[in-house]
């Protein structure tokens, strides 16, 4: 069986008067029906991963490789092609999505929208599947007539995840869905994604900065730095036992629950440029555990165990930051 998406060698490049910002560089991955998180700094390249495989990039991107959707290389569909399977196959919920809802269109109308579209369905079927798919995402019947200035951020957020469910797509990409919510907003938003992967029995890419949120959902995590993946594997090795200096360093900044007041620590110094990316491992100017090789290493995964790999020339030895 083919996984329903494979990333193959992508690298995607803006250009600018400056030079060509390398947004993501030769990155490969694959998944199926689970929900992975991509986690990463800000300028990582996370997002504009999500938007390629959306096909959304703006006009001076420039992309190699392949993204293969059920067998599909969608990256060689024409644009009407495209559009077929965005929105109805792909899904996005964009960051900051809950901002841009129409303040005119009340919430079952914005969600119905799309099914009338996409699915030619009439008003009332597509009216009455939007309240079924709102009622699942845990919005009261009564709000579903209400306008978006009447909703908590959090209820507005669900209506975003709404109106992507809203065709029932076999991908789901969630863009830092949880920015500008509190903690206990962000804790029902995460559980309601995993509901979704369990309901809908969907892919779902996760993309967030926030590891530990992250991880409490995914089934796998897919650690990406200055535009590359650093590491990637199953949720409980990933941050149980994590083999990138740079996923530890994630990991050490999350503040510990068990030391009240006490901020975790962050990693020093500031991610590559992306104009001009230095040679060897990225990380290298950063890491604590640098040292000869360092310089020429090719970036290349090295498998850790059977499903877990990291791009760092310390995976096989001892890991200085365990004692």
């Amino acid at each position: 069986m083919l996984p329903l998406l494979e990333v193959r060698d992508l690298s995607v490049q803006f250009s600018t008067p400056l030079g060509a910002v390398h947004a993501v560089d030769e990155v490969t991955l694959s998944l199926d029906r689970d929900l992975t998180g991509l986690v990463g700094e800000s300028g990582s390249g996370k997002s504009t991963l999500g938007y390629a495989i959306m096909r959304l990039l703006p006009k001076n991107a420039h992309v190699t490789g392949k993204i293969l959707f059920d067998g599909i290389d969608i990256l060689s569909l024409r644009s009407s092609q495209m559009r077929k399977i965005r929105g109805r196959r792909i899904a996005m919920v964009f960051q900051g999505s809950m901002n841009s809802l129409d303040p005119l269109m009340r919430i079952e109308d914005q969600v119905a929208e799309s099914i009338m579209i996409h699915e030619n369905e009439g008003r009332a079927v597509a009216t009455r599947n939007a309240r079924e798919i709102l009622g699942e995402l845990g919005l009261p019947a009564e709000k579903a007539r209400t306008y978006p200035h009447e909703l908590s951020g959090g209820l507005k957020q669900r209506v975003s995840i709404a109106i992507a469910l809203s065709l029932k797509p076999d991908l789901l990409i969630a863009d830092e869905p949880t920015t500008a919510l509190d903690v206990m907003t962000q804790a029902q938003i995460m559980e309601t994604i995993r509901k979704i992967k369990e309901t809908y029995g969907m892919s779902v890419v996760l993309i967030s900065h926030d590891i530990a949120l992250v991880s409490e959902v995914s089934d796998g995590i897919a650690v990406m730095y200055a535009g590359k993946i650093a590491e990637i594997g199953p949720v409980m090795e990933i941050v149980g036992s994590p083999a990138h200096p740079y996923t530890v360093g994630l990991m050490a900044s999350v503040p510990s629950v068990e030391e009240v007041g006490v901020e975790g620590t962050s990693i020093a110094g500031d991610p590559p440029d992306a104009i001009n990316p230095i040679g060897g491992c990225r990380f290298r100017p950063r890491c604590a555990y640098a040292q000869a090789g360092c310089e020429a290493f090719d970036n290349g995964l090295r498998q850790v165990a059977s499903q877990h790999e990291a791009a760092c020339i310390l995976v096989g030895g001892e890991k200085p930051w365990v004692r």
